[in-house]
């Protein structure tokens, strides 16, 4: 039977993360909408009155008392002046604490040039505001000039608007997501910047139109949707395990046969003689960088065995076998909306006059107007009105016909 050629291996797993994708959008959509709900009701001006509440607020004072970011900046300081890090020890507990120490050295050294701080930052922000953060782990040569050297390095970057844009597999319930079997990490993109980062001919205009996207539209007139997709596979390796003259055991895979043509004749040369095979089962993650149309980019499998996205929670449930999640803002949104609006209903009341005016008819105010517009300035001891008389000469009218009512204070 012919293997499938790569263009068909591609469209296929692009099919296949497509309508991942949209069972993910339909299961989590909700609850995503809330987070960033909540990250907009603390942090951006006027998102307290979004929604039914401003449009009943209308045309009234509309004032905003923020007492929810005090609270997250009040929790946000209080994680910095206690900040939580990694800290390696020895697998028994004894042995080997040079080599944890090596360890925290490196890890620490990685943290300080990649700026890990703002990612961690970033991510515990989102999360106590709207219940979701993440950063993500990324290698890259330590010197990308030199082509002789091969060594890298790991980099702690952040993932901003991570509810948004950061998508794991549903079925995962462990809380770092290690069962997760795919991961999104969407980024949107203008549609200068995908062409000229990708070119022409993977122009937005030329996504097929056809294809079935219930949940999600990743070609807008303002935005072209990119992803990282990672997908977690089990591949089944034999392990063939050689003795040496000196009587040790040396494990070779068959990758390592096929990345170097002379090592079976260097094994045989040497005397080695293969004893054994082992058939075992290993965790690879491959990405692929995906639009709605196509696979751009295959990048093969990276290094490690894991998803290179580290999810943060607030706080985290599951009910209904869903995902749910929420910060500290979710459940102070009602009682920070009953202060605005009671605030702002007192404003409302002393923007009225405080002072009762009586009510005249124009023949009584007749030729004392000026009077009676400058008394809060020049405080008269007295006014002075007109007489109304009938028509036989008798007062038909005394003093003023009403007043005016000072508003009530609740």
């Amino acid at each position: 039977m012919a293997r499938p050629t790569k263009a068909k291996r591609l469209a296929d797993v692009h099919n296949e993360a497509i309508k991942r994708f949209d069972t993910i959008q339909s299961m989590c959509s909700d609850e995503r909408d809330q987070c960033l709900a909540d990250r907009r009701f603390y942090s951006i001006a006027g998102a307290q009155w979004e929604g039914a509440l401003g449009e009943q607020f209308e045309n009234r004072p509309r004032l905003e008392v923020n007492k929810v970011h005090l609270g997250v900046i009040r929790i946000f300081n209080e994680y910095r002046n206690n900040r939580i890090t990694v800290d390696f020890v020895p697998k028994d507990g004894a042995t080997d604490e040079d080599l944890a120490d090596v360890c925290d050295g490196l890890y620490r050294a990685d943290e300080e040039d990649s700026c890990a701080d703002e990612a961690y930052d970033n991510a515990f922000e989102e999360a106590v505001a709207g219940g979701f953060g993440a950063w993500r782990l990324r290698t890259e040569y330590e010197d990308p000039e030199d082509p002789e050297d091969e060594r890298q390095r790991v980099r702690i970057e952040p993932i901003y608007d991570a509810d948004r844009f950061v998508f794991f597999d549903p079925d995962a319930k462990r809380q770092d997501k290690s069962d997760a079997t795919h991961c999104y990490v969407l980024t949107a993109m203008s549609h200068d910047a995908y062409e000229a980062e990708y070119g022409e001919e993977y122009a937005p205009s030329s996504m097929n139109a056809d294809i079935d996207q219930t949940e999600f539209d990743w070609n807008t007139p303002d935005v072209v949707y990119v992803a990282e997709y990672y997908c977690v596979e089990h591949v089944t390796e034999i392990i063939r395990v050689f003795q040496t003259l000196a009587g040790d055991e040396e494990r070779y895979s068959e990758s390592d046969f096929e990345e170097d043509e002379n090592l079976e004749r260097m094994l045989e040369a040497t005397g080695a003689q293969e004893v054994r095979q082992k058939r075992v089962k290993r965790k690879k993650v491959r990405k692929y960088i995906i639009d709605g149309a196509r696979v751009i980019e295959d990048l093969g499998y990276i290094a490690g065995t894991e998803i290179p996205i580290v999810p943060v929670y607030g706080k985290r449930w599951f009910i209904d076998n869903r995902e749910r999640m929420m910060g500290h803002v979710r459940m102070v949104k009602d009682a920070q909306r009953l202060k605005n609006m009671q605030l702002s209903r007192l404003a409302e009341i002393s923007a009225y006059s405080p002072v009762q005016k009586p009510i005249f008819s124009p023949e009584q105010v007749a030729g004392y107007e000026v009077m009676w517009r400058e008394d809060n300035i020049k405080n008269y001891p007295y006014l002075l009105i007109n007489p109304v008389t009938n028509v036989d000469g008798s007062e038909a009218l005394q003093g003023a016909a009403d007043y005016t009512r000072s508003p009530e204070i609740p």
